[in-house]
């Protein structure tokens, strides 16, 4: 009668069933006979106490926040790479249109690549699977409003292009095609694919598509389009496309004015390319343009905080007469004369001094200027930038001189320079300030993330402090940068709040871009690699880490699998092992150098349960052929686990092999004829053959043909050979031996 157990155990390999359990948080006890934990089912009624209340319902892992319609997007990916049956087509109309309305809501969070690569693949799935005549199942005013967030500040700081552009381009296509088209939609959608193009470094097809359709209909395209394809140029330093660009905006009837002037070089100043903002401002003064008062100042502010103040001493002596002439602008001026000083280095009593001359020249011409706290702001944020908080606080010191208490921008200054100074205390008193204010916009969240991040890396750190600031970021409903959730999933993992660690992660992690996600898995990888930090955690954080970051990379797991090799849990890597062999991705799939590794470390745990195991899931695994360094690590594995016979038949397999022996295969070889009963035959015969081939003979095999005639007992032959090393293989003796 067959055994019914071994057929179960045989289809729980194929079916890897032992490796697909659900997440287990035992802590693990060492024992004699090493085992990995196993989860048992919480009874369905709950036992009650003493006093008749139940216990306290375990805590359930709060599952992951998806943004709308990205969860079915991800279902829809993973379906078409897997050949499987993608989700109703339905649901991915109402996604894609969901999400891309959430996303136009809440256009201050970005859009990651990864999500736009998911948009293109539903785009594409809705226009393979329609039916004809059925159409796409989406409306063109909802084609047009994807087209319109691509452009959007949401998308513009994504930093790769290419899914953007086709999903742009693939969008217009089916827009275009529209017959019944309004004109108003083919005119937004078309501005869009301009603005995408330049903005996403395809300034040529933008430039091409713009002059296509401007000779056609010049109202059909905004004029300010003209302006994204030069700033497109700027951003991929084409300064010659960037003149030829204006000059076919002159041949088009399109002057080249102040306005176009101002943004291009308001462009460079952004991105604090100092020779550029020189040297486009200085082509608009020579093409006969008058320098608005915007762009003197911004090219001021660029003079100032990159240490330019020869170049700019002209132009602050122009604002200066300006301000003379047009004194009921003075306040304008002001700041942008006081952060000169401040440049120049004159002291707080210096500037202090200098108010009062500009408060008393305004009132000799009949006004009544005074400081106000925007004035103080200027001067802190210019200390802030220099990392000077001394001077910072002096600055806000001379403010209250002067009557002016510190608004939200003012704390907010605050809480930057203190946290960069390392200030944390000090920070956080500008933080509790800061609550009770109103900001326009979430400008505090960066500064706010940066104190949480500065606080787990205190030692002992303030929890509670930590955890307030979470709180109210919880509260706002705002998101944690990839280095918070890093920061604080160090903190729970260390200390040992594992429920809190997976809710962290579920909330965040799959917002996050590929690389982002990356980094916060390779910070709790680091501390599984961590030797003080006990296996049972190092366990309890591998879990968490595998069932987050299913796209952690074979040589990642491999380590892993390595490091419980490593710390005497031979049970516990091969779990890590058949974790890998369970994965759907094939480019996570255990290769033979995984299979090499899991069998030395067996051998070295001697743990033959694991051996039989793996050996199992080799036999079931089509995707590798063996080789001889595989014959070679079962060799060393059945020698380890005290099966040396069975290694010998591995030797056999070895020897007819296309491939043949290695001097490692024959080491092997030999050390499991020093173990295996008679195994004094089998060496002999490995010694006879390599005297007939006249193979060269390495000190390490001879001692290790003598080892194998020691393990049997034969002495007197040890001897002679040892006594004859010299002339059989020109060996010395030595302690090897």
């Amino acid at each position: 009668m067959h055994s019914h157990l071994t057929r179960h155990v045989f289809r729980q390999i194929v079916y890897s069933a032992i490796y697909s359990e659900p997440l287990c948080w035992c802590r693990l006890v060492p024992s004699g006979r090493q085992r990995a934990p196993k989860c048992f089912p919480s009874p369905a009624v709950p036992a009650r106490t003493l006093f008749g209340f139940s216990r306290q319902p375990t805590r359930k892992p709060k599952p992951p926040d998806f943004d709308p319609g990205l969860k079915e997007m991800l279902q829809l990916g993973q379906a078409l790479a897997k050949h499987e049956r993608p989700p109703p087509r339905s649901t991915m109309i109402h996604a894609f249109t969901s999400f891309v309305l959430d996303k136009q809501e809440n256009d201050r969070v970005a859009v990651e690549d990864s999500q736009i690569g998911l948009l293109l693949t539903t785009f594409r799935y809705l226009q393979d699977t329609q039916d004809e005549g059925g159409g796409l199942g989406l409306s063109v005013g909802e084609m047009v409003n994807a087209m319109s967030l691509l452009s959007g500040p949401a998308v513009r700081r994504a930093t790769e292009a290419t899914n953007t552009v086709l999903l742009a381009n693939s969008l217009f296509d089916v827009v275009n095609r529209e017959e019944d088209m309004a004109g108003q939609y083919r005119y937004q959608g078309l501005n869009a694919l301009i603005e995408i193009l330049a903005s996403k470094k395809r300034p040529l097809e933008a430039r091409d598509l713009l002059e296509e359709h401007w000779k056609e209909d010049s109202s059909s395209t905004d004029r300010r389009q003209w302006i994204n394809v030069v700033l497109g140029f700027a951003k991929v330093d084409e300064q010659e496309q960037m003149i030829r660009t204006i000059e076919t905006m002159k041949g088009h009837g399109i002057s080249f004015d102040s306005q176009a002037h101002q943004y291009i070089v308001e462009f460079y100043a952004s991105n604090k390319n100092v020779e550029m903002t020189k040297r486009w401002y200085e082509y608009g003064v020579a093409s006969g343009l008058k320098p608005t008062q915007r762009i003197i100042g911004r090219v001021l502010q660029v003079c100032i905080y990159n240490n330019e103040l020869e170049w700019g001493e002209p132009l602050l002596r122009s604002l200066v007469d300006d301000y003379s002439s047009n004194p009921r602008d003075g306040k304008a001026y002001w700041k942008l004369i006081l952060q000169w000083a401040a440049a120049k280095g004159k002291s707080v009593e210096e500037l202090d001094r200098l108010l009062n001359v500009m408060v008393q020249k305004s009132r000799e011409q009949g006004l009544d200027v005074q400081p106000d706290i925007v004035l103080i702001n200027s001067l802190i944020s210019f200390a802030a930038f220099k990392n000077d908080a001394y001077t910072a606080e002096r600055y806000l010191t001379l403010g209250r001189k002067w009557g002016l208490e510190p608004d939200s921008k003012t704390l907010l200054l605050q809480l930057q320079y203190r946290i960069s100074s390392g200030d944390l205390d000090g920070a956080k008193a500008a933080y509790d300030e800061l609550k009770g204010r109103e900001l326009e916009t979430d400008a505090d969240l960066k500064f706010i993330n940066k104190l949480i991040v500065a606080l787990c890396g205190q030692n002992p750190i303030k929890y509670d402090v930590i955890m307030e600031l979470v709180d109210d970021l919880n509260e706002r409903k705002a998101r944690l940068s990839p280095d918070t959730v890093s920061a604080l999933a160090m903190v729970h993992l260390r200390r040992g709040e594992l429920h809190d660690l997976i809710d962290l992660l579920n909330t965040h992690v799959y917002r996050f871009e590929a690389n982002k996600r990356l980094s916060i898995c390779n910070e709790l990888i680091q501390f599984c690699f961590d030797g003080s930090v006990l296996t049972a955690k190092v366990w309890d954080a591998y879990n968490i880490i595998r069932q987050t970051f299913r796209e952690m990379d074979l040589g990642t797991r491999t380590k892993m699998m390595c490091e419980f090799f490593e710390r005497g849990r031979s049970d516990m890597a091969t779990h890590v092992f058949g974790h890998i062999r369970h994965l759907d991705s094939p480019d996570i799939k255990p290769t033979i150098d995984t299979y090499v590794l899991v069998f030395e470390g067996i051998a070295k745990a001697a743990d033959a349960e694991s051996l039989a195991l793996v050996h199992n899931m080799l036999k079931l695994d089509a995707t590798v052929e063996p080789d001889t360094r595989l014959y070679n690590g079962l060799m060393l594995a059945y020698t380890g686990c005290g099966d040396p016979r069975q290694a010998l038949l591995f030797w056999d397999d070895v020897v007819h092999s296309r491939e043949g022996p290695t001097y490692s295969s024959i080491q092997i070889a030999l050390r499991a004829c020093k173990e295996a009963p008679f195994g004094e035959r089998q060496a002999r015969d490995i010694w006879s053959r390599l005297k007939r081939f006249d193979i060269r003979v390495t000190r390490e095999i001879y001692a290790a043909y003598v080892g194998a005639l020691a393990g049997q007992a034969l002495f007197d032959e040890c001897t002679e050979l040892i006594d004859n090393a010299e002339k059989e293989a020109g060996l010395t003796p030595d302690v090897l031996m």
